[in-house]
């Protein structure tokens, strides 16, 4: 199962480039994140519209027990700028789903409102962090269980 799950990442990371291209509303984004839900993580963002961004995430929970793999979409709210310079705040919903590696019968759904401060410099580099709070959900062959959960993470991303 790891193995498929290590060619799947490698498959997806060799993808990145063929698939960065300017859709003329914006520049595509791949990188990674450190951070909850997903411990480390690849991640690509695709600019929709002048204001609006889906994100994609694959990546190993802490101790690699699972896979995480979840998307958001995020609106701009505010674009501040601090001595010429702009720093995008968005927020939107994100699904990231738990898949467990080590054979365990739980499996995982988190569902959030996430929010992100970026920042992207003169040359391709792209700075983020962002928070969420929202609802996990758990499930066992005997039932489920729910409960409130936050969540944030850095990263960092090649601008295409």
């Amino acid at each position: 199962m790891k193995k498929v799950m290590m060619l799947i990442l490698v498959i997806a990371a060799l993808a990145i480039p063929a698939m960065a291209a300017d859709n003329g509303q914006g520049k595509m984004k791949a990188g990674g994140l450190f951070g909850y839900p997903s411990g480390v993580a690849a991640t690509i963002g695709v600019p929709i519209g002048n204001t609006t961004e889906l994100n994609g995430i694959v990546g190993f929970g802490w101790n690699f027990n699972y896979l995480a793999a979840g998307a958001n979409f995020l609106w701009t709210l505010w674009e501040p700028e601090i001595e010429g310079e702009t720093f995008p705040l968005s927020l939107g919903p994100e699904a990231v789903v738990f898949v467990p590696l080590n054979n365990a019968d739980v499996l995982g759904l988190g569902v959030y409102a996430n929010l992100r401060w970026e920042y992207t410099f003169d040359f391709p580099l792209n700075l983020f962090v962002e928070f969420g709070l929202g609802l996990d959900i758990f499930f066992w062959d005997s039932g489920s269980v729910a409960g409130f959960d936050g969540k944030g993470a850095v990263g960092a991303r090649y601008v295409f």
